[in-house]
């Protein structure tokens, strides 16, 4: 296969965002074979800590190529870069669906055309991120994909498009045996609501969003209309909006915490070429036209399903991770030395045969990919003529008397690393202890304010 992409190639590639591990530019040249393309590219940590364990050639360490063992393409591939691409193909596609989940295709480069994105990207990236990592120009390999912000590929669109890139979190409350009665206020909030309260401590986010996953997986038109709203007043890094493959709200990378006046003038000014009535707002007509897609769709179901493999929850799931890397238990160890809980409550997950525990985990990492996942809708004005003979899905907005042709892909739908347990059991700590201690100053204070008005009287 000869090398796709060189380094005078570069300048053809913007920057669109990127996530904790990739990179994702927007092809803006002329090329046809590259019109309404986009692509990712694999991201190397600056610190140069990245520690891959004991690794074959693909990338996957001993204990992973046992979890993965049962997809055969995906185990016995030894390019490393080519794995992540398989197992979206073999593993997370049939799950949510072959028509809503775009693999794409791996696309040879040259190491200097990496280097020169290097230098062309780093300025439109937010520091942050460019702080913590870099392309990683050890690749000869990026993956190529439809840019699902547009309806054409190929060619040039005529009508404008509208894209939702939507990032739904976790849809469900876990009711595993295994969380600790001192966590048990898991079973009744969300990991979502929970997690805010760390972001605003380390001032990730400068306010608390309302948004409620639960809201946008009940199935119910009215919740759903509810979450996109909370969704588009507080959009952080879960709701982008896009006009031809240009970001036109919510931000890049970093997110945007609030939608202030200005930010919906702007808005409302863009959305006039899709949205033609003059009944109202068009904002609230696109937040209606997002919300019945989201309902008539039902992707969202196939996503939850996906979602609820994780039966265990984190506290239960870590266990059986020490007994497959043939590790002493770190977590019961600890619970020994706690007050709060036993270890012996954990003691049947020790005792489980290994091939229920490698089971548990790959369920449980594949549970964490959906969890993190976005949902990307992309829409276009288009009349009854047009959608009888469009193989899209169609959809009538009464409110604004249109007719809109949608689609719905999945994406950023990467392998989680098996090392990562560690991570997310410490961030689930850390996200408890930081939600109970926030519960326990507002009882605190509600005590204090029910004592002082009782002096009153």
């Amino acid at each position: 296969m000869e090398i796709g992409l060189e380094p005078k190639d570069a300048v053809d590639w913007s920057y669109r965002g990127e996530g904790a591990v990739n990179l994702v530019l927007a092809y803006t040249g002329s090329s046809p074979s590259f019109l309404g393309k986009m692509m990712r590219i694999q991201k190397m940590p600056n610190d140069g800590k990245e520690d891959n364990g004991n690794t074959s050639g693909n990338g996957l360490t001993s204990h992973e190529k046992v979890i993965w063992g049962e997809c055969k393409e995906v185990v016995s591939c030894q390019n490393k870069e080519i794995v992540e691409f398989l197992f979206v193909k073999h593993v997370m596609r049939p799950l949510l669906g072959h028509k809503h989940v775009n693999p794409g295709m791996r696309l040879l480069v040259a190491k200097e055309f990496l280097e020169s994105v290097e230098n062309i990207v780093t300025s439109q990236r937010p520091s942050w991120r460019a702080d913590a990592a870099c392309v990683d120009t050890n690749r000869n390999s990026v993956l190529l994909m439809d840019d699902l912000t547009l309806f054409a590929h190929g060619r040039v669109e005529d009508k404008p498009c509208l894209s939702v890139e939507i990032k739904p979190k976790c849809g469900f409350l876990p009711s595993s045996s295994f969380i600790a009665q001192e966590n048990v206020i898991k079973k009744g909030k969300t990991r979502f609501e929970m997690h805010q309260v760390l972001k605003l401590q380390e001032n990730e986010i400068s306010e608390i969003s309302e948004y409620d996953p639960l809201d946008l997986f009940s199935g119910s038109k009215d919740r759903i209309h509810k979450a996109i709203r909370a969704l588009y007043a507080t959009p952080q890094n879960n709701f982008r909006v896009f006009l031809n493959g240009s970001l036109v709200f919510g931000g890049l990378g970093g997110g945007t915490c609030k939608t202030t006046s200005k930010v919906e003038q702007d808005f409302e000014h863009i959305l006039k070429d899709i949205i033609k009535t003059k009944d109202g707002p068009r904002a609230n007509h696109f937040i209606e036209l997002v919300a019945e897609t989201v309902y008539t769709s039902g992707v969202l179901d196939h996503l939850l399903d996906v979602q609820k493999l994780d039966k265990y929850n984190i506290e239960g799931a870590i266990h059986v991770y020490y007994d497959l890397i043939n590790q002493p238990c770190k977590v019961c160890k600890e619970l020994e030395k706690s007050t709060k809980s036993s270890a012996s409550q954990f003691s049947s997950m020790h005792l489980i045969p290994m091939a229920e525990k490698v089971n548990v985990l790959k369920e449980f990492l594949i549970s964490a990919t959906a969890k993190d996942c976005s949902v990307m809708i992309s829409f276009r004005s288009t009349n009854d003529v047009i959608s009888r003979s469009s193989s899209h899905s169609n959809l009538h907005l009464e409110s604004a008397k249109q007719e809109f042709d949608y689609k719905v892909h999945f994406i950023d739908l990467d392998m989680r690393p098996l090392k990562k347990m560690e991570v997310y059991y410490e961030l689930d700590k850390k996200i408890m202890k930081t939600y109970l201690e926030m519960m326990k100053k507002k009882e605190a204070l509600l005590g204090g304010e029910r004592r002082a008005q009782r002096q009153c009287f």
